[in-house]
Parts: C-alpha cells; structure tokens; sequence
C-alpha cells in the first residue's frame, strides 16, 4: 500500500516532528544501511530470517535518512509505518513498486520478529537483499539531488 498523505498532514496528526537536519546523521545512517546490506548478504546462508531483517532495516535507516535530510523524524509509536509513510512522500510517485516492496518488508519483518511459525525463505531473503540495495542507492540519490550543499563521504 503506498501511503497517501502529506508532509502537513502528518505533521497535524502528530506523527512527526520538525528536527535540524544533521549532516553526520544523514550521513551515519546511510553508510550504516550499506553495512546492515552487506551483513546481510553475509547471512544468507546462515539464516534468512536474519539476512532478511537487515536488509529491512537498511531500507528502514536510509528513509531515516531522508526524513532527517527534510528536517522531520517520526514522533509516535509505530515508528517504522511513519518512516514508510514519509518516504513514500519524498520519493513520489516516481517509486510505486519499490514503495509498495518497502511496505511489504515492513509488515513481513513484523510477522518474522512476533509470529516466528513464518519464517522467511531464501528466495524472499534474496529478493529483500536486491530490493533493499536498491532503495538504499535510490534515497542516496535523491538526497545528494535535493541536498547538494551537504558533502556526504558515502565510500
């Protein structure tokens, strides 16, 4: 489900907060997206659950990262739903699939960590892996294009 709300209304509703946009925190969050990747990839032989879970969570610091980078963090329980919802603002309608795949990780990491008779497979492992890698370069971009004042050392 691609959320359809904007930046007003999820301020009005509580649901984020204004925050100073932090250059070393944009900055940390994405270098450290790389990694949970990377560990991930690592894992994928060893547990899929968990190579799954990083790759999720590399999707979820990298939209932490464009929320800081508009200057908003979420502010209410159900964090990780508010970050879906702010990063299918900040990447438009120009993402329907990969939003709607982020959204889909999202609920799936849900079921993984509170209903664990649904474990992940290899294949689905292997598919957030590509997903996340590719959302992660995705909110970079958009970052570095939106941002191009902030000197971000990625590498």
């Amino acid at each position: 489900m691609i959320y359809k709300e904007s930046v007003a209304c999820l301020l009005e509703k509580g649901l984020i907060k204004k925050c100073p946009v932090d250059e070393k925190t944009i900055e940390n969050l994405l270098k450290r997206a790389a990694k949970d990747i990377h560990t991930a990839k690592r894992n994928l032989d060893r547990d899929e659950d968990c190579a799954y879970t990083y790759a999720y969570t590399a999707m979820l610091r990298s939209g932490l990262a464009i929320m800081n980078a508009a200057g908003f963090r979420p502010s209410m329980p159900n964090k990780h739903e508010i970050v879906v919802k702010f990063t299918a603002l900040a990447l438009a309608d120009e993402y329907p699939t990969l939003l709607n795949d982020y959204d889909f990780m999202r609920r799936k990491r849900n079921r993984l960590i509170y209903e664990p008779d649904f474990p992940c497979s290899r294949l689905e492992a292997e598919g957030a892996i590509r997903t996340a890698g590719k959302f992660v370069n995705v909110i970079e971009k958009i970052i570095q294009n939106k941002t191009p004042q902030m000197e971000l050392k990625l590498s």
